[in-house]
């Protein structure tokens, strides 16, 4: 076997655990940079599809080329990720040393500061301190730094805070993120807005309007309790609204958060502006400037990286803040202010509706926390699947945002004459600092440049994601594609469920790569064979298949680079472009194979050799006996270094290898495992641009896309300026403005919506439910407390025309759209066939039946190659799922419109992937067959299509 061992033994010797070192702190360093990206994504409710998307791109683009990942992590990311990677790094103390010292070369380690890692790489074994001393003629302790400087001090200690909330119990972590998003700057604004009522009347309608925003709270809970795509991480506030709605719902979300965006902005730059110019002394003009570069700036890093540890430390300061200046203002207190009392029609008073303009939107917005359970949901599902913690997490917070409220009524309404606040242009800080002192002015700008600033920017970055989104783009990114591991996805964009593209390369067959394309349309797969050589236009290829007309769509592939594993290509096309979940998944390292026992490695050698293999063939090959390569070959695949498929010639195995930085290990390896890489294929001229190609092409520029993405921050940033140049300026108007609007809509009518909808759509099923929050009367009854308020204001209280008609058309628009909704079935009941396969159990699985919140028994047949099995009504298991052809379920006659089939597996941690499935269904007189790997795991069959009924039997036919 000597001659072809895949690493000779003087490789080994000469050093080839430091080349195998820096390949696996690559691959350590991506992984833990796209956790770091993922955990700052949290905190964006309002993440776009396409943003989410574009972050993952390019991160797997930089993984491809072997570059370093578009974040860079730091040694407190390792350390606070260490479980996630920990995996990859085999039992071989040459090799941990090596890796040991590449991390003190790169990163300053703190021995007491990283058990996770020092665990992780058993830096305290004998046996890695040995190696070390071998490699290195010095002892281990030579890579900890003596002593860590102020800064990476500081970050330890912020690494320390997060890890504390990274620990808190679902309950509180639930109630901390929640009460931190609701209390927000509102705050500012609820003093001037209630300073025409009165201090205590004011505390009473915030206590009346907060017992409903419990409910609508609660609502919101259940909601995303009930959202299996959110429970498992994949999944953001809009795709619920998109999936439990519809796209009414999603078209009414969008116009939501444009409004939100532009108001805020505003809101937001007035209030900072003025409250600094207070404190400080420097124009409002050029505070606004300078928050404006500031924006600017980190528009242009398409990044605020905002953690949830992150956002609960500045929540938990601005509340802190709040409560200092409460506790400074109380020795000034005016009885007099406190028991001033004007409500309408009371004690002789006439009715005066602008006294009331500003109370009701300006108490809305400061209740609005509901989106924050989208951002902690998964957290907290994954420690209490039961959904009492998240539920009562967040009542609780409203609660807590009551009494807070309250105090800061008391504490500013009872010190600033109640004509001075409702003369008030800014914020509520500047007539209270003029009454109790520059303490004030201190606190208050700390509590506006973390809140008002924080939230412009988040605000900003969330405006330019969206124009972003709805502006043409045009990349050409390069993707690695191991030879059938890990697909490349094209979709339409904003197409839902229609024509996709699934792209697997196939390996090399007669020295040209060859690829496979699964084009998905109208209800039917088509499948191409491609052999790539250099650039070719897929247009003639597609020309059979519907939906793809020229000129609307455009795909070319360009190859590289291409070995017996892997292929290297370019993408031209307006398609969007993604990669399932695969390349993701763990597998063997290459370098892991001389970790592996001599028998084993010498198998795994010979597959990667054969490229596939069954039993006897290796056992041909390779001299040894069948019992033990069966032994040999179970262990591997349990382990995951092999996978296995059943075929007529009986079980093939290959091997799984992990995404690998091709750049970096030594050449001959290559040529050993791929038989060198083909040389650069030609490059290809473009066509000639067509009329007006050249504008399309100036849009698609990168400085034009920036340019237009965040022109709708300039121009609020102008309006900005404009209105403090003119005087008139104002921060409570358009804080209650967007109160009403938005909030009556998101805050109000939207949780009613979408907790009727999940009640009959949801995936899961939560252990606690409380029947009593789906009342038809309560439902109905905060529903139109929601609606109302905004055709009492359209009708009696505001008096600008513009107002009353934008407040008419917005309670119109809410119910037209419910009304449409139902016309549409969006609340009928919803089927969800749900096939889940647990990634440490990989030969089981369940198999449920969800119909308007209950679990339904359903008939099913097991497909083996040996025969079929009838499964049990109601027995969810699956077992020998490896072996499995397909399953056939019928579903009982209950009533449902719509069928959504859901197969995926789940790793320990909670992360979901798509499993290698085609579900097939006859609606009416149509056999429809869809790829579930192009739709990440999931597709909804829409009842009621061309006069066809809801769907009874279908099949799911698993991929070899």
């Amino acid at each position: 076997m000597a001659s072809e061992e895949l690493f000779t033994r003087d490789e080994v010797l000469g050093g080839m655990p430091a080349q195998r070192a820096r390949t696996l702190l690559f691959l350590i360093e991506s992984r833990t940079a796209h956790l770091v990206a993922q955990s700052r994504r949290a905190m964006l409710w309002d993440q776009t599809h396409t943003a989410a998307r574009q972050q993952d791109l390019d991160f797997l683009e930089a993984f491809a080329a072997g570059k370093d990942p578009p974040l860079r992590p730091t040694i407190q990311d390792l350390e606070r990720f260490t479980p996630q990677w920990q995996a990859l790094v085999p039992d071989n103390p040459a090799l941990r040393a090596a890796l040991a010292k590449l991390l003190g070369e790169k990163y300053t380690l703190v021995g007491q500061a990283i058990p996770n890692l020092r665990l992780a790489l058993a830096l305290d074994d004998p046996s890695t301190q040995q190696a070390y001393r071998r490699q290195q003629r010095q002892p281990l302790e030579a890579i900890y730094a003596p002593r860590a400087g102020l800064a990476e001090r500081i970050r330890w200690l912020q690494a320390g805070i997060a890890r504390r909330f990274d620990s808190l119990s679902p309950f509180w972590t639930a109630f901390s993120l929640t009460l931190t998003e609701t209390v927000g700057v509102g705050i500012l604004a609820l003093p001037i807005a209630l300073a025409g009522i009165g201090p205590l009347p004011g505390i009473v309608l915030i206590i009346l309007m907060g017992i409903v925003n419990l409910l609508t709270i609660a609502y919101m809970a259940e909601s995303v309790a009930r959202s299996g795509e959110i429970r498992y991480g994949n999944a953001y506030f809009g795709r619920l609204v998109s999936d439990l709605l519809g796209r009414d719902g999603s078209l009414i979300l969008r116009l939501s958060l444009v409004m939100i965006y532009a108001l805020a902005l505003l809101a937001y730059f007035i209030g900072l502006s003025t409250t600094l110019a207070q404190a400080v002394g420097l124009p409002a003009i050029a505070w606004t400037s300078l928050v404006f570069l500031v924006n600017l700036y980190f528009l242009r890093k398409e990044s605020l990286n905002a953690t949830v540890s992150a956002a609960l430390l500045v929540g938990l300061v601005n509340i802190s803040l709040i409560l200092a200046i409460c506790l400074i203002s109380l020795p000034s207190l005016n009885l007099e202010y406190l028991m001033t009392v004007h409500l309408p029609l009371l004690d002789g008073e006439p009715f005066d509706p602008s006294l009331l303009a500003l109370v009701f939107g300006t108490i809305l917005l400061a209740f609005f926390g509901h989106t924050s359970l989208g951002n902690c949901a998964r957290v907290v599902l994954q420690r209490d699947p039961s959904a009492r913690s998240l539920i009562w997490g967040s009542i609780v917070a409203q609660i807590a945002a009551m009494a807070l409220y309250s105090v800061w009524i008391l504490a500013v309404n009872g010190v600033v004459a109640p004509q001075v606040l409702a003369a008030q242009t800014g914020t509520a800080l500047i007539p209270l600092a003029e009454q109790v002192g520059p303490t004030i002015n201190l606190l208050g700008s700390a509590f506006v440049i973390l809140a008002m600033g924080m939230g412009s920017i988040h605000y900003s970055l969330g405006f330019y994601n969206l124009m972003r989104e709805w502006l043409p783009r045009r990349r050409q990114p390069e993707i690695t594609l191991s030879r059938r591991q890990g697909r490349l996805v094209l979709e339409k964009a904003r197409q839902g469920q229609g024509l996709r593209i699934g792209l697997d390369y196939q390996g090399l067959i007669g020295g040209q790569a060859h690829f496979y394309l699964d084009v998905q349309s109208e209800g039917k797969i088509y499948g191409f064979d491609l052999n790539l050589t250099g650039k070719v236009d897929c247009w003639q290829l597609f020309k059979p298949v519907p939906g793809w007309q020229e000129g609307s769509l455009r795909l070319a592939l360009e190859l590289i680079s291409a070995g017996a594993e892997s292929a290297h290509v370019r993408i031209d096309s307006n398609l969007a472009v993604t990669l399932d979940e695969e390349w993701r998944k763990p597998g063997i390292l290459l370098g892991g194979l001389l970790d592996l026992p001599e028998e084993q490695r010498r198998v795994v050698e010979k597959i990667l050799r054969l490229g596939e293999a069954t039993l006897p063939e290796l056992a041909l090959e390779t001299g040894l006996t069948e019992r033990f390569l069966g032994r040999a070959l179970d262990s591997l695949t349990q382990s995951g270094y092999l996978r296995s498929t059943e075929t007529s010639q009986g079980r093939r195995y290959r091997v799984q290898l992990a995404p690998r930085r091709g750049a970096r290990l030594p050449e001959r390896i290559w040529q050993a495992l791929e038989s060198g890489p083909p040389p650069l294929a030609e490059p290809v001229k473009r066509p000639a641009l067509k009329a007006f190609g050249w504008l399309q092409e100036v849009f698609q520029n990168e400085t034009s896309q920036f340019l237009l993405g965040a022109s709708p921050v300039a121009a609020i940033f102008l309006v900005t300026v404009w209105l403090l140049a003119t005087g008139q300026e104002s921060f409570t108007r358009p804080i209650s403005f967007l109160g009403l609007i938005v909030v009556s809509l998101l805050g109000g009518a939207f949780p009613v919506l979408l907790l009727v909808a999940s009640r009959r759509k949801g995936e899961v099923i939560p252990q606690v439910v409380y029947r009593s929050l789906g009342n038809p009367l309560l439902l109905a009854g905060v529903y139109l407390v929601g609606v109302g308020g905004l055709f009492l204001h359209g009708l009696v209280i505001w008096q600008s025309p513009f107002e009353r008609l934008v407040a008419l058309l917005t309670g119109i628009l809410i119910l037209a759209m419910t009304l449409t909704m139902y016309r549409r079935g969006v609340f009928q009941p919803r089927a969800i066939v749900e096939l889940i396969q647990k990634i440490d159990q990989p030969d089981q699985a369940s198999l449920t039946v969800t119909i308007s919140g209950r679990l339904i028994p359903a008939e099913t047949i097991l497909g083996y190659p040996d025969g079929e099995q009838q499964q049990g009504l109601g027995n969810p298991y699956i077992h020998n799922l490896t072996n499995l052809d397909f399953i056939d379920v019928h579903l009982p006659a209950v009533p449902y419109k719509d069928l959504k089939v859901w197969t995926h597996e789940v790793t320990p941690q909670g992360s979901s992937y798509s499993l290698p499935v085609q579900v097939e269904a006859r609606q009416g007189d149509e056999l429809q067959r869809y790829d579930l790997t192009l739709y990440s795991g999931q597709f909804s069959f829409v009842g009621a299509r061309n006069g066809s009924q809801a769907i009874r039997d279908l099949r799911l036919l698993f991929k070899s």
